[in-house]
């Protein structure tokens, strides 16, 4: 009975079941991947260079961020809802694309004025410039386009091959501490071929066709878009920030450590994006509250028993990726991020923007901003930027004031789309 059952949910969900599928192969393998070269790079490298290199990247992510302009989520909603209307899906890409091209012109104009005025920016000036790269992926890859139709196949496959052939050229060309500007130089041709791949299946197997928005199109969907864009921007500043502080007050090691601990954060949330990019579209259309809900208990079980586990296995973890013997102590403080980071991610995607309460979002990263802009500032004044400890721990209390918000928001909206219902 309890087989037939199951088998009768399957055959219910098989869309999602399907994408679950391709999206947790693709979710694995994309974590795997950096796994793979950050011990290498950082051996090969040193940990004083590759923390430049990773602040390059940071300084590249805010271009990446006005580039995308909140498209990647907010995109996915627009496609789910015209899959069906050829026509309409051609002009949403079509405007979505001709957005990004202009706002990236316009960064890469701005990023080369930083590079030109900021003395150890210009000092390494391949460096920065190949690290721009990064911005191809939200230029020419659309995501959002596949996890709308719910054809999550297509970027499993895509990143995959191409991730892959990434990994192969960091083996075979990097070879000593001058190769370092190689490793945003690959990071560009691994974006611009997923790019181009993904466009040719959507204008030549998908059968859909660019066209020339008009500006009310394109003044609605920066509107729509903003709130996110908006969101996204600060988020940044909130997430990415601590790098170049923890460069200038700490050193370059220690960079290498918060994003030791950044890149075990984002291990650990992989799970709930999985979920959340895979249930998006049915919970937007559906606007199914119950599922959003369960989800979100089961999420919160299962992410404090993940992260207890790691903290078992960590001492055991550490040395693979970092040569020298470092404290553990602010890792596994770094390990509280994922548990409220994930809970929060789920309900700002399944609860909050797929109900199109997009404003929230918002208020939520201003409110942990200033959170965030007030510690770090008070220890400042206090004269204790000078641990990196000081800095998890500010990461981890905004996270947590994060989730407490969104929590908050996610019950009003809950008890206001039950009203509906009931009317």
């Amino acid at each position: 009975m309890k087989i037939a059952k199951l088998k009768k949910i399957i055959n219910n969900h098989t869309t999602i079941f399907k994408n679950f599928t391709y999206i947790s192969i693709l979710e694995i393998f994309i974590l795997i991947s950096p796994l793979i070269t950050y011990p290498y790079l950082v051996r090969t490298l040193g940990s004083e260079l590759y923390g430049l290199v990773i602040t390059a990247q940071v300084i590249a992510s805010y271009a990446a961020i006005v580039v995308n302009f909140g498209f990647r989520r907010i995109g996915a909603k627009d496609i789910s809802i015209y899959r069906t209307n050829r026509e309409k899906l051609s002009e949403t890409l079509s405007t979505i694309f001709t957005i990004r091209f202009i706002l990236w012109c316009l960064s890469l104009a701005i990023y080369l004025l930083v590079i030109k005025f900021v003395p150890i920016y210009n000092e390494h000036f391949f460096l920065f410039l190949f690290s721009f790269g990064i911005t191809l992926n939200d230029l020419l890859f659309p995501q959002f386009f596949f996890q709308g139709i719910e054809k999550m196949k297509f970027i499993t496959f895509i990143n995959i091959g191409i991730t892959t052939l990434f990994i192969i050229l960091v083996f075979t060309f990097i070879k000593d501490e001058t190769d370092y500007y190689l490793v945003p130089l690959l990071k560009t041709v691994e974006y611009f071929l997923a790019g181009i791949i993904s466009l040719f299946i959507i204008f030549f197997k998908e059968k859909l066709w660019f066209t020339f928005p008009t500006r009310k199109t394109i003044t609605y969907h920066i509107k729509e878009a903003l709130p996110i864009f908006s969101t996204e921007i600060i988020s940044t500043i909130k997430d990415k920030f601590s790098y170049i502080l923890l460069g200038s007050f700490v050193g370059m090691q220690e960079v290498v450590i918060y994003d030791l601990g950044s890149k075990f954060t984002t291990v650990l949330v992989k799970p709930a994006s999985i979920l959340s990019t895979v249930l998006f579209p049915k919970i937007a259309n559906e606007r199914n509250i119950n599922l959003s809900i369960k989800v979100s208990l089961f999420l919160s079980i299962c992410m404090i028993l993940l992260i207890f586990l790691f903290n078992i296995i960590l001492p055991y973890v550490v040395p693979f990726f970092l040569p020298e013997a470092i404290d553990l102590l602010p890792l596994r403080i770094f390990l509280l991020a994922p548990l409220f980071l994930s809970i929060s991610s789920f309900l700002a995607s399944n609860n909050i923007i797929a109900l199109g309460y997009n404003k929230y979002i918002l208020y939520s990263i201003i409110v942990t901003t200033i959170v965030y802009v007030i510690a770090t500032i008070s220890s400042y004044y206090f004269n204790i930027l000078d641990n990196i400890l000081v800095f998890i721990i500010i990461t981890v209390l905004a996270y947590f004031v994060e989730l407490i918000y969104r929590i908050y928001v996610s019950r009003k909206i809950i008890k206001k789309e039950s009203l509906k219902n009931v009317a």
